[in-house]
């Protein structure tokens, strides 16, 4: 077994923001909207706000969202729903007890299993990343994890969800889809597996994304992309990625008051035209580096901004969320070590639904293999901690202890078998004497990751789509080399 902690509970709470900073939090996004406005591109989507009696200037191309209408759109939100899964096994619930781990996406550069240098992403890293993720039982959700290189620009969207369908069985969640025609091509791929579009509203095998544009603006394309999903019922995990200092202001209440802003502006956008489409909310700022001015997810700002973010989520809208972690260093190192331990620590102590992040270095760009482990293994040793420890009678094992008296060896005591198994176990870590690990080869941890991700690759089979399912598929991809605008 790879990993047993599918069934986290968290106990431990983060808690970043009191009542009244998350009140004025709110009020300032609501102000956001009235004063400033979203500036969108999309005449489809200001026609929805039009309707809806909101003030809409043509030639700045904004729109000022009155607060009711917001107040109004988060009421219409799911506050629970499900992730479902190709595997019914494998279908999350969203109800804000457990956080569930998703790969990172969008790494163009991959650092290769074999060579160790570094080279363009390919479609065969998704199929393998893919593989990993179907293996783990500690991984409940795949997001693509690279841009494979080796297709067309405009066809990637569907190469990745193509290449997820096929060797996970668990949750896909999309990149950010570009074009409305991309778009209804997923759909297609997604109803296929599924075997219709009633299926699918009954059981969506995947989530959309969108990113807003900040400061303040919502892309066209992608915009009219969101609402094809909403039309038939996927969920949409919305996110903002505020560059701070750059794209927002660089106090970190401000930017997390646009970046909520922008989230607010589309989700009312989105339950307007959808009502009750199921909705993620995802705030994942790069936070400066001020001796050079360089971005990075994972420094103290981000970090703060990101916890403060699911806060506001779950506490005051009581909407599921998450976010992504990924580490500044370029090569698995202590660096990337501290780095994602310490964001995925806050993050999922702050109570997020969904994190993604294994995989990644500097900053989402770079897939590494041996980080993913590294990475998967840290997430499960969270869990651990976040658990908890309970306190009855069991528990406290009195009875034993007095059984047992000063010379007792408790090794052998059924309660220690019975609660064995809920101890953490490594995968990867070493924990040997320094005797032993020379023996062993004294490996790093890097090489002992290497090694584990290719016996996951060698071992484990995903189930496989039926032939016909899987030509349906490719026959999907070749009508996107026809439909989709390039």
């Amino acid at each position: 077994m790879l990993g047993s902690l599918l069934k986290f509970k968290r106990k431990i709470k983060l808690s970043i923001l009191d009542k009244e900073s998350i009140e004025r939090i709110h009020s300032t996004s609501l102000q956001i909207l009235e004063k400033i406005g979203i500036k969108i591109y999309s005449e489809e989507t200001v026609n929805i706000l039009k309707d809806a009696g909101c003030q809409v200037d043509e030639k700045e191309k904004t729109a000022k969202i009155p607060s009711y209408l917001v107040e109004e759109a988060l009421r219409k939100c799911p506050k629970n729903f499900k992730l479902y899964a190709r595997n019914p096994q494998y279908d999350l619930p969203l109800n804000g007890e457990q956080t569930y781990i998703f790969t990172n996406g969008t790494c163009t550069l991959t650092i290769d299993l074999e060579t160790g240098e570094r080279r363009r992403s390919v479609k065969d890293d998704l199929v393998k990343t893919a593989i990993l993720t179907d293996a783990l039982e500690g991984m409940h959700g795949y997001y693509p994890v690279v841009v494979p290189s080796d297709y067309p620009g405009y066809l990637h969207g569907l190469h990745e969800l193509e290449a997820s369908l096929n060797y996970t069985e668990k949750h896909v969640m999309l990149g950010s889809t570009s074009m409305r025609e991309e778009a209804k091509l997923q759909i297609k791929m997604a109803e296929t597996v599924l075997g219709g579009e009633e299926e699918l509203r009954k059981r969506p095998i995947i989530t959309s994304m969108v990113c807003t544009t900040p400061p303040l603006k919502l892309d066209k394309e992608a915009t009219e992309a969101t609402l094809e999903f909403a039309k038939v019922g996927i969920p949409i995990r919305i996110m903002s990625m505020p560059l701070l200092g750059m794209s927002s202001p660089v106090t970190l209440a401000s930017a997390l008051s646009m970046a909520n802003a922008e989230i607010l502006g589309l989700l009312t956008i989105i339950q307007l035209a959808y009502p009750k489409t199921p909705i993620m909310y995802a705030v994942d700022p790069m936070g400066m580096e001020p001796k050079r001015g360089n971005f990075a997810p994972c420094l103290p700002s981000a970090i703060l901004i990101n916890c403060a973010s699911i806060q506001l989520a779950k506490e005051y809208y009581g909407i599921p969320c998450g976010d992504g972690f990924s580490s500044a260093s370029k090569v698995p190192d202590s660096q990337a070590a501290y780095e994602n331990a310490l964001t995925a620590f806050c993050m999922m102590a702050a109570g997020a639904d969904v994190i993604s992040g294994p995989g990644g270095l500097e900053s989402y760009n770079v897939l590494s293999y041996e980080q993913f482990l590294i990475d998967y293994e840290i997430c499960t040793m969270i869990f651990s901690i976040l658990n908890g420890l309970e306190v009855n009678d069991e528990t406290l094992a009195l009875d034993l202890m007095i059984k047992k008296g000063h010379e007792g060896v408790f090794i052998s005591e059924k309660h220690t078998l019975k609660h064995f198994r809920e101890l953490w176990v490594p995968m990867i870590a070493d924990f040997n004497s320094y005797e032993m690990w020379i023996k062993e080869g004294n490996k790093d941890m890097v090489q002992r990751a290497k090694e584990k991700v290719k016996e996951i690759l060698e071992t484990h089979k995903p189930t496989p789509l039926e032939p016909e399912i899987q030509e349906k598929l490719k026959e999907i991809l070749k009508e996107g080399e026809e439909k989709i605008p390039h």
